[in-house]
């Protein structure tokens, strides 16, 4: 169930399928139901482990982070549980655990939302590490919306995770409250140095330079369009005068491709 670098980082007594069922223990523990049912769980989680522990998986420790947070993300929706925010997981050493050891604490924080003109920082319940410092700070500015969407222009998110999730739902690295925006719509994942947006199967579908798109490469510049709002990528170091993109080249387009304003 869980492998990959799983199996490379635990060479210890640390099992992962014991991390991945305590993650999933706490947020049975934590569950609360609120307003209309929905029955809410932590977001934000810490592994501690041993420090002979940590020192082994930390140069596993971000891909480590993405593939608990698939497993709790897929749990949840087994469980029909809700989150307030994206799915964080970071693991810390501590010297009071021995090795193959572990506990889990847990919080909330609400992702990064764009509304009413500005890019909303989230609040959290329990201290974060700061984010990563990725190659030329590549970041989303928002550059405009269409009427009645509440976003201006000049906000700016700065990619903070090897994975950032966009779209609608509240599970979101960056929520975009559009209508026209899907509750899941795309990915940004940093790859080597470089940026890839996925669409992940949007209603609307995503754009990119006016163009619809599954997967490309991103460069300085490239106007990123969700529903009715546009972002800018942005990244510092290697910036091309001709800002554009790079299209995947296993990409056609589908001809059965929707692009509708019936939101």
């Amino acid at each position: 169930m869980v492998e990959g670098a799983f199996a490379r980082a635990f060479k210890s007594e640390l099992q992962p399928v014991e991390v991945a069922s305590a993650i999933q223990r706490e947020m049975d523990d934590r569950a609360a139901i609120v307003a209309q049912g929905r029955t809410l769980v932590p977001n934000d989680f810490v592994v501690e482990v041993a420090e002979s522990d940590f020192e082994r998986l930390d140069v596993y420790a971000e891909s480590l982070g993405v593939e608990l947070a698939t497993l709790a993300r897929d749990y949840a929706k087994e469980q029909g549980y809700s989150f307030v925010g994206p799915v964080r997981m970071r693991f810390e050493g501590v010297p009071d655990l021995t090795t193959g050891t572990f506990r889990i604490r847990s919080g909330v924080i609400r992702g990064h939302t764009v509304e009413a003109g500005e890019v909303r920082q989230p609040v959290s319940d329990l201290p974060r590490a700061p984010g990563a410092q990725f190659h030329g700070r590549p970041r989303l500015v928002v550059a405009g919306s269409s009427p009645g969407t509440g976003v201006e222009t000049g906000s700016t998110y700065e990619l903070q995770t090897p994975v950032t999730l966009l779209g609608r739902g509240t599970d979101c690295d960056l929520r975009l409250v559009d209508p026209g925006v899907s509750r899941h719509h795309a990915e940004l994942r940093v790859e080597d140095d470089q940026v890839v947006l996925v669409d992940l199967g949007s209603t609307n579908g995503t754009l990119v330079n006016g163009q619809p798109v599954r997967r490309v490469t991103l460069t300085d510049g490239t106007n990123v369009t969700l529903g009715r709002t546009t972002l800018v990528f942005r990244q510092d170091t290697g910036y091309r005068q001709d800002a554009g993109y790079q299209q995947d080249p296993s990409y056609r387009q589908d001809p059965g491709y929707r692009q509708d304003t019936a939101y």
